[in-house]
């Protein structure tokens, strides 16, 4: 085995300094601040985390909350298109306030005013939006009433086709007992 000058001074050095031989010292000291940092680090991480998964949710439901208005008619939440001109700007203004601290309904309403109504991806339940809400209960209840009906006609026989009786009429008595002789 054939030494290097330099490993045999760097030896030398070790057995003869005093710090040459805490480097080991050293190095298991810096592994503990390393190791010791670490759970903080993690705290800190899942901190920042958790501050991003609220501001994840917010903006997901303020996208839900509007329509891109490139003409897809998506949700801006569910909007593919790629580089889209109204959603990816819209996308970025949402991010931006709410890491601002602006509230989501504070944003919905400034879209509102600057797109008008149309932003919004349900109708409010105010003035005649509402007849949006309450006019397809009305139509499934009124369409149920009139199968109903429907069906009630066509299982329940009407008077007028059931056949006379034969004793309110004299005539047809009489033309049976003709047909019953001449057979």
């Amino acid at each position: 085995m054939l030494e290097t000058h330099r490993d045999s001074e760097l030896r030398l050095l070790a057995r003869r300094s005093p710090s040459g031989g805490g480097r080991k010292r050293t190095a298991r000291l810096c592994l503990i601040a390393i190791l010791s940092l670490l759970p903080g680090a993690g705290m800190v991480s899942t901190m920042l985390a958790q501050g991003e998964k609220d501001i994840s949710r917010e903006y997901k439901d303020t996208c839900d909350r509007l329509m891109c208005q490139c003409g897809c008619n998506e949700q801006l939440s569910v909007c593919a298109m790629q580089n889209c001109s109204s959603a990816t700007p819209m996308r970025a203004e949402i991010r931006e306030r709410l890491l601002k601290g602006d509230s989501v309904e504070a944003i919905v309403q400034s879209f509102v005013a600057r797109y008008g109504p149309k932003v919004l991806s349900a109708p409010t339940m105010k003035g005649f939006d509402i007849t949006a809400w309450i006019m397809p209960f009305l139509i499934l209840c009124l369409g149920t009433v009139v199968v109903v009906w429907i069906v009630a006609r066509m299982v329940r026989p009407l008077a007028a086709d059931a056949p006379p009786s034969a004793a309110l009429d004299p005539r047809i008595e009489r033309e049976l007992k003709d047909f019953e002789e001449e057979s």
